[in-house]
């Protein structure tokens, strides 16, 4: 298995709610930043607050366009590392346009760190509601499988540090959580901008007994890659097929390992034309090896010639690979146009490319609620930009795909346009169909 890999955690919730500042202080404080970037940043454009300091929110808004409109807008990653561990971190913005963003860097994150701002609710009222976006992006983590989540209550200094309105927070956070099925979370009372509970507490949390945001992250326990998943076969979508640079006659077949280890020696087959051959050989970049783990970039070369391209599946195992044409899958709706059912698209899963059609809208996830809404009594369900739903899809053809849970490489898949070449949709599969 592979070991000793940097933590992925990314920042998101609502627009403004202090997640570039967060990530600047989380970097300025535990000393990673080198003196030249905080030249750089010193010189930039914008870079003193109002109240003259360091605008740390410039360390991931690079984009000059970030930095004009004081906003994020796409992701932005950091490299960083403590004594007790390796990061690396996904800046994602808030804004609902961007969304499609915030997926692309939950979608290999260990970790979400969710910011609350408490300056834009209402504490009057005796249930705070959240924002929208907040439980948007809350339902992202939860349906991309990220199992640690970090509620970070931002902006104390702006109410005293009160123990009690943070109390009134996590209480909201908890019936989000549990209307959406989310993991554990830990929450974190922090001011990103005064510095409070992101490397160290301060006395103005002294009533908070937890762990700071960096304590918490690195002591966060990942599970370990298992490369022998129990009634799987090790899958590998094919990205590319070369040849030797001395063995003209040698081809080298280059993916990731999927779902369960790789031996040589093990028979594949090749998905959909069914030809079989047995792995000779498997190059990583650590070397050559006899096992290839999950989640392994590899260059494989096989016993034998056969006819493999990108967009073919190697499936390790001498059974026939198992496909479906029809599943119901989770999406998250990125395109401008309003999903309607029968709508065709492209479906890329893995490396490639099927027409499909949405047959049917079967529910909808209410924002306000944070509750799903059957759609079943409703002649036409309206799904715009930045909605969640659960569709019915069709395949034009079968494709070796399994529930999300089981597989994250045969369970997502993306939604195109094929007028526009727009991403439609990011999805995920929660089962499969009899045809």
């Amino acid at each position: 298995m592979i070991t000793n890999r940097p933590l992925r955690f990314i920042t998101c919730g609502s627009v403004d709610d202090g997640k570039s500042t967060l990530i600047g202080r989380l970097l300025f404080d535990s000393k990673a930043l080198m003196i030249d970037q905080l030249d750089a940043l010193g010189r930039a454009r914008g870079a003193q607050t109002r109240a003259g300091e360091l605008d740390l929110s410039l360390v991931t808004d690079g984009l000059e366009a970030e930095r004009e409109q004081g906003i994020t807008i796409d992701v932005a990653y950091r490299y960083f590392a403590t004594p007790n561990r390796k990061f690396i971190i996904a800046d994602a913005p808030g804004h609902e346009q961007y969304t499609r963003n915030m997926v692309t860097g939950a979608s290999k994150s260990d970790v979400a760190v969710i910011l609350i701002d408490v300056t834009k609710l209402d504490f009057t009222q005796s249930e705070i509601e959240l924002l929208p976006q907040t439980k948007r992006h809350s339902a992202i983590a939860g349906l991309l499988g990220i199992r640690h989540l970090i509620v970070a209550v931002n902006k104390m200094d702006a109410i005293a540090y009160d123990q009690a309105k943070f109390a009134q927070v996590v209480a909201a956070f908890e019936l989000i959580a549990h209307n959406l099925s989310l993991p554990a979370f830990t929450p974190i009372p922090i001011s990103a901008l005064k510095g409070d509970g992101v490397v160290l507490h301060t006395e103005n949390t002294a009533w908070y007994a937890g762990n700071s945001l960096l304590a918490a992250l690195e002591s966060i326990t990942l599970e370990p890659v298992t490369s022998e998943n129990t009634g799987q076969a090790a899958h590998l979508a094919v990205q590319y097929v070369t040849r030797d640079a001395v063995d003209d006659h040698q081809r080298w077949i280059a993916g990731e390992i999927a779902d369960r280890s790789l031996r040589v020696g093990d028979e594949v087959s090749v998905f959909p034309s069914g030809a079989k051959a047995l792995v000779s050989a498997i190059n990583t970049p650590r070397g050559a090896t006899t096992t290839a783990q999950v989640g392994e970039a590899v260059a494989i070369a096989l016993d034998r010639q056969i006819d493999v391209a990108r967009g073919d599946w190697l499936i390790g195992s001498s059974e026939a690979a198992a496909a479906s044409r029809r599943v119901v899958a989770t999406l998250a709706w990125l395109d401008n146009t309003p999903l309607v059912a029968g709508r065709r698209f492209l479906v890329r899963h893995g490396t490639s490319w099927s027409p499909a059609r949405v047959t049917r809208v079967e529910r909808q996830l209410n924002l306000d609620t944070a509750r799903w809404n059957d759609t079943a009594e409703q002649t036409e369900p309206r799904v715009c930009s930045n909605d969640i739903v659960e569709a019915t899809i069709e395949f034009a053809n079968a494709l070796p795909v399994a529930s999300y849970e089981k597989s994250v490489a045969r369970g997502a898949f993306v939604l195109v346009d094929p007028s526009t070449h727009a991403t439609a949709a990011a999805a995920m599969i929660r089962e499969m169909k009899k045809q």
